[in-house]
């Protein structure tokens, strides 16, 4: 039991930290790092989707069934494509805490399962666990990782708002 409920803290420390590990001074918000790295070009918002992607790898060792793991999925693909987007995205990100969610369904799939559907103790990932994975994460990946490119080719990025050049120089 004490390790179930260790990879229950590592699911829960995790979405703290991609969710809201800062505190915003003077204000009763917090952010996490998901939200920072969605400022990073191309790259940022693929790397907090696979982050995240650590909480369903810990819901299946745990037995989390595949529909509640495709749920997890499913907030991961919203929260990385909508964040793909710049300046809304990054809004998007902070206030829907995708990863929080997951934590959320974790801990309640785990504690509410259907008879026996969550182990008490967690087990090593199958080659069907690691199957199951990849085929409902990389295609979340695939199309973040080209939103996020698209929008750096057209020149729409925060980079690209700070140090702006003039359309002379082009």
């Amino acid at each position: 039991m004490a390790a179930l409920r260790t990879k229950e803290q590592h699911a829960e420390f995790l979405a703290h930290v991609l969710d809201d590990f800062i505190r915003v001074p003077r204000r009763p918000v917090r952010l996490g790092i998901d939200p920072l790295l969605g400022l990073v070009p191309i790259a940022g918002d693929a790397l907090a989707t696979l982050l995240g992607t650590a909480i369903l790898v810990i819901a299946r060792q745990l037995h989390v069934p595949w529909n509640v793991v495709a749920s997890m999925a499913y907030n991961l693909l919203k929260n990385g494509l909508i964040g793909s987007v710049p300046f809304v995205g990054d809004a998007y990100s902070f206030y829907f805490k995708s990863h929080a969610i997951n934590a959320a369904l974790l801990l309640r799939a785990v504690r509410h399962g259907e008879e026996g559907t969550c182990a008490l103790v967690p087990h090593s990932l199958t080659i069907g666990d690691v199957a199951g994975l990849a085929a409902l994460t990389v295609p979340i990946l695939v199309p973040i990782g080209y939103v996020s490119w698209w929008f750096w080719v057209q020149d729409i990025s925060y980079l690209s708002l700070l140090f702006s050049t003039p359309a002379h120089t082009r």
